[in-house]
């Protein structure tokens, strides 16, 4: 029986609590309706419609605005991360400038190059070794392929010739002198590239090849693209070599691509042509018309050189 007197006791002690709280809660929601009464009537006398229009207006304005900028918080984001690495690239201070006309400049090229020794490794992989006592000797005149799978080391040895990196032992020479004697700029002008997947601008067919060389005449132009059996197939063009490529030179295949971009490296008349796998993304029949045109080219003029994965 006491125990049953406790229960009941207890939850009438519940229920007065809870009146209680009901009780608080009625009146605080009294007095904010009444406010809003007292608010809503005067209101109606000091205030007029144009004035609530406006007032509408503006807050619907101003909650737009902020929606706005809710959206545009991501993008802030991604624009200060990016702004960061730009500066980051802007202050860095390359070992090799290409933009330096230090460095020895010779009178005459004669395209000869030897590899004596080279031992690298990249600067963000220094424990893994790329080249291992590399010897390599090609003439004024020389057509040389580099075979070998992937990740041996094919495209390393265009990038030391070109001097986008240095040699950590041995020697990289062009006509018996060391390149990191050469002036960069020199040495990088006597080099015609062409990669596996060449970049062809929004722009028409003329101004793509003469981004080669800046300064070259339209009738150099087109001599460059008939030496890279590309002058046929541009003047059935809708417009010639007035026709613009599209992004990336989506508006071509993939072979027409490819010498157009070999007709840029030829139109600087350079005395080292190099070829990065420039056939190996083609069907057979574009290779059988690339490679046509880089037979035109090897002659005794150029040293070509070439890369295909085994």
């Amino acid at each position: 029986m006491i125990t049953y007197d406790k229960a009941v006791q207890a939850g009438t002690q519940d229920d007065e609590a809870f009146l209680s709280r009901m009780h608080k809660f009625g009146v605080t929601y009294s007095c904010v309706g009444v406010l809003l009464f007292i608010c809503v009537y005067l209101g109606s006398a000091l205030m007029n419609v144009t004035a609530i229009n406006q007032v509408f207006f503006g807050v619907m304005t101003a909650l737009g605005n902020f929606g706005i900028v809710g959206s545009l918080v991501r993008s802030f984001g991604l624009a200060r991360g990016a702004g960061a690495q730009i500066f980051n690239l802007l202050q860095n201070v390359p070992t090799i400038n290409p933009l330096l006309d230090k460095g020895f400049v010779p009178h005459t090229a004669e395209g000869t190059i030897e590899l004596k020794n080279v031992v690298f490794q990249y600067p963000s992989r220094p424990d893994v070794p790329v080249l291992k006592g590399v010897s390599l000797s090609v003439k004024r005149g020389q057509s040389v392929a580099l075979v070998g799978h992937s990740g041996s080391g094919k495209s390393t040895v265009i990038q030391l010739i070109s001097r986008y990196y240095d040699v950590v032992s041995g020697s990289v020479c062009v006509d018996n002198i060391d390149v990191r004697e050469l002036s960069v700029r020199w040495l990088r002008s006597q080099i015609g590239l062409v990669r596996q997947e060449p970049v062809l601008f929004n722009n028409t067919v003329r101004e793509n090849i003469r981004y080669g060389r800046e300064d070259a005449t339209d009738e150099e132009i087109e001599a460059a693209a008939e030496k890279a059996n590309a002058h046929y197939f541009i003047i059935k063009l809708p417009k010639g070599y007035d026709t613009l490529v599209g992004e990336r030179g989506a508006s071509l295949s993939g072979g027409q691509k490819q010498r157009i971009a070999i007709a840029r490296a030829l139109v600087r008349e350079p005395r080292l042509l190099l070829l990065d796998e420039a056939t190996s993304a083609l069907d057979t029949a574009s290779e059988a018309k690339v490679q046509l045109a880089l037979d035109k080219v090897s002659s005794k003029t150029f040293l070509s050189m070439c890369l295909q994965e085994k």
